[in-house]
């Protein structure tokens, strides 16, 4: 007898036994048959007589259901952006991403300045639980491409990334390759809704803001890249073509323009600063790209795109947008493609959630400490006093298996909240916040079994608690010099102990080497602490001298004997003393969000290699950053040295001879371990001590002297107009020993230096990888589009 099977989607196979060519045409009767019952009921009773078998009947029981359709879900892996590649064979690279068995590989790109972008997406069938990897080649052509870096991880983990974007350093050759590529599902049933996904974004939630979203008014347009077919011509001689970036923010606030010179590489144009503007979320955004003969002729238009500031933000880094061909007369070959990067300065790229914080909590902490809120005016004490301890109490369960670090960082952030009803100590809380979370998960990593390091974040934890009491909160004002002896010894131990577990170079050994003892160095750290809590609840005036990092006596006896006077020395140049004389009394306050981002950079949230910022702009916009930078860094004792061209003075002697000068004897005063260095290599050189010539200064004077040198955290040097201090033929060899010797200045030794654009100094500046360049926007735009250019012609 034949046999009746069930099949997928309810179609039935019949199968008999072996009988010639009986059996297709049996097959094809059913098949036949079922195919023309589709619309009957779900169960189904049919009986089939048999060709070739006269009287043979079977009967058929079978149901049929509607084939429910597979929702495959599907990845996209796009605006792969790679930053700070090595030197490999001819400096080209290619990416290969696989998901599982599938495999997706770039056409490879040539590196500009080190960076390769692919804006192109790939779509990929993946399952939770699929292994992920994204690969970097070095292409060669005779032989097979060298993997130099990968990413590897779950689909699930790379879905869970902050705001979809998956950021990595990636180590290859010495350098850290910055990764980063966007990831987004594009079909199928989201696993946005699944809770285990959830769990994970939640755990790596970016923070933009310790206590939840705010207002922006600052962003930064960086990495511009034009991808084009072929780069257009317009002069008989290659060199004389010069292509600009104009970009015009409006808004509710005004309007500024910036006006940038671009590099031209093998099909693409690329303009390497960081492009900084006033904005709100209702600004607009529009680029032009121009191009130039060299000739006293009108800017060449070659393309525009315009973008809202809102649309920006939500584009999760990463922008691009075909660019809108606007040269009737200029032969563009394909759809040229614009693609930069966007950010809010001043975010924190501390990447643990504190989504605790709500609104609600901190309003309740507002209420709480408010200055302002009368005896008489309604509150509810006691439900505020429930909403802080219940935040606290979820904070101390829930760190992720981090019992030392994010609970000091989760008490830190509350006393930021609590510190902006406090103006004066707000950006100092800021500061000690960013420099455990930039270092956060080296740190994490770092302290297993360092008990002292342990002891000491346990002793500045209930230094917190106990400012944090909520019955402390409304008296927290009639204690300001406490609190901030606190923040200024908070900054020194969090640089300490970011410093100590670092394992870049042999830093952190250096230390262990050249501490007296480093147990005792830590319990002086402690006993400080102590003594503040003891004054914080005593209501004593504080008597306790900030605790920093001790190295060795002979130092000390060394530094003692140092005379520096013959060192040529600018009186009455540092920024503090000059900033009376030349900044307007209405100057407006500088934007909060790019003092933190000059902040954080200070700090070392930036790259490895950027030991210089050079700030173009106008004038009193930069003197008014250099001013506040400088007094927020003065308060942490991070300010090196401070030097101002800006503004007249009674018998000046500020020049470009005695720069570097100054500011290496200012450095002496603020490390003894410099001092001891620099009167070694001068003591006995009374020729090298009265150098005027700028490059030796700069190599004897700060370089040597600072290469084996504890420095306890970063510390900053501000030049302020740096235009102004004499011609171009005169800063020609300050310009090129910072070019050329910049690179070698020590990581914690930071240079800011602000100026206008100036046609020298933005060509000496260019394309260095040690020099970060931010341009600002000017608020009143030139008449014309070709003064413009003149103006701007070599940024």
């Amino acid at each position: 007898m034949p046999a009746i099977c069930d099949s997928p989607g309810g179609l039935v196979a019949l199968r008999t036994p072996s009988k010639g060519s009986c059996n297709a045409q049996v097959v094809s009767e059913v098949y036949y048959f079922l195919f023309n019952i589709h619309n009957a009921s779900l169960a189904i009773k049919r009986t089939v007589s048999l060709y070739g078998s006269p009287g043979h009947e079977i009967e058929i029981h079978f149901r049929i259901a509607q084939i429910q359709s597979s929702t495959i879900n599907k990845l996209s892996i796009s605006y792969i952006d790679l930053q700070d590649l090595p030197s490999v064979h001819h400096d080209t690279f290619c990416v290969q991403v696989a998901i599982d068995d599938t495999i997706w590989e770039s056409p490879s790109k040539s590196s500009n300045q080190g960076r390769s972008r692919w804006t192109d997406g790939y779509d990929f069938s993946f399952q939770l639980n699929s292994h992920a990897s994204l690969q970097i080649f070095a292409t060669r052509w005779l032989h097979k491409n060298k993997p130099i870096a990968v990413v590897e991880g779950s689909v699930k983990e790379w879905l869970a990334a902050p705001n979809g974007v998956v950021r990595k350093a990636l180590e290859c050759r010495g350098v850290n390759i910055q990764t980063e590529f966007k990831v987004s599902q594009t079909s199928g049933s989201s696993v946005a809704g699944n809770h285990h996904v959830e769990d994970a974004a939640n755990s790596t939630v970016e923070q933009t803001d310790v206590l939840g979203p705010k207002q922006i008014d600052t962003l930064d347009i960086s990495a511009v890249i034009l991808d084009i077919d072929r780069v257009p011509k317009f002069g008989k001689l290659s060199w004389d073509d010069r292509f600009f970036l104009e970009v015009h923010a409006a808004g509710s606030g005004g309007s500024q323009n910036i006006i940038s010179q671009g590099h031209s590489r093998d099909k693409c144009l690329m303009w390497d600063t960081t492009f900084t503007f006033n904005v709100s979320q209702t600004s607009r955004l529009v680029f032009r790209v121009l191009g130039y003969d060299g000739k006293d002729s009108e800017p060449i238009p070659i393309g525009i795109a315009i973008f809202d500031v809102d649309e920006l933000l939500q584009q999760n880094s990463l922008v691009r947008r075909p660019l809108l061909s606007s040269a009737a007369s200029v032969r563009i070959d394909g759809i040229p493609t614009l693609s930069f990067r966007t950010a809010q300065p001043g975010a924190m790229s501390f990447t643990r959630t504190l989504g605790f914080f709500t609104q609600e909590l901190s309003a309740a902490i507002n209420r709480t400490a408010d200055l302002n809120v009368q005896s008489n005016q309604p509150r509810d004490y006691d439900q505020d006093k429930r909403i802080i301890e219940d935040a606290i109490s979820r904070a101390s369960k829930d760190n992720g298996g981090d019992e030392h670090l994010y609970p000091l960082l989760v008490k830190i952030s509350i006393f930021v909240s609590v510190a902006e009803r406090l103006a004066k100590l707000h950006p100092y809380a800021r500061i000690s916040y960013a420099i455990l979370a930039t270092g956060y998960e080296i740190i994490r990593q770092k302290i297993a079994c360092e008990y002292g390091i342990i002891r000491l974040m346990h002793t500045m934890q209930d230094t917190y608690d106990l400012v944090m009491t909520v019955d402390a909160l409304p008296y927290l004002h009639k204690q300001k010099k406490v609190l901030e002896a606190i923040m200024q010894q908070t900054i020194e131990c969090a640089f300490f102990i970011r410093d100590y577990v670092d394992t870049r170079g042999s830093f952190a050994q250096a230390i262990k080497n050249s501490v007296l003892n480093m147990e005792a160095q830590i319990k002086a750290f402690e006993n400080a602490f102590i003594d503040l809590q003891r004054n914080f609840q005593s209501y004593m005036a504080v008597s306790t001298q900030l605790t920093v990092l001790k190295v060795l006596e002979d130092v000390q006896d060394l530094g003692a004997k140092a005379d520096f006077r013959d060192m040529s020395y600018a009186v009455d140049a540092r920024c503090a003393a000059s900033y009376p004389v030349h900044l307007p009394g209405n100057s407006a306050a500088p934007p909060a969000d790019l003092i933190s981002s000059l902040q954080n950079w200070v700090i070392g949230d930036g790259k490895e290699s950027e030991r210089i910022c050079v700030l173009f702009g106008p004038e009193d916009l930069c003197s008014s950053i250099a001013l506040v930078i400088g007094e927020q860094l003065q308060f942490a004792s991070r300010l090196g040295s401070s030097y101002c061209f800006r503004g007249i003075r009674p018998n000046d002697t500020r020049c470009y001879t005695n720069l570097f000068s100054t500011i290496a004897r200012d450095l002496a005063d603020r490390n003894a371990q410099f001092k001891q260095n620099l009167w070694r290599a001068v003591g006995n050189e009374t020729s090298l001590r009265k150098t005027r010539v700028a490059r030796t200064q700069f190599e004897e004077f700060i370089l040597a002297p600072s290469r084996d040198v504890i420095w306890n955290g970063p510390f900053l040097v501000i030049i302020d107009g740096l235009e102004m201090g004499g011609n171009e033929a005169a800063r020609k060899e300050v310009l090129s020993v910072l070019v050329d010797k910049g690179a070698e200045l020590p990581r914690n030794l930071r240079f800011l230096i602000t100026c206008r654009l100036e046609d020298d100094i933005c060509k000496a500046f260019r394309g260095q990888s040690h020099i970060l360049r931010r341009q600002l926007g000017e608020a009143s735009p030139p008449a014309s589009r070709a003064e413009n250019l003149e103006g701007y012609v070599a940024v």
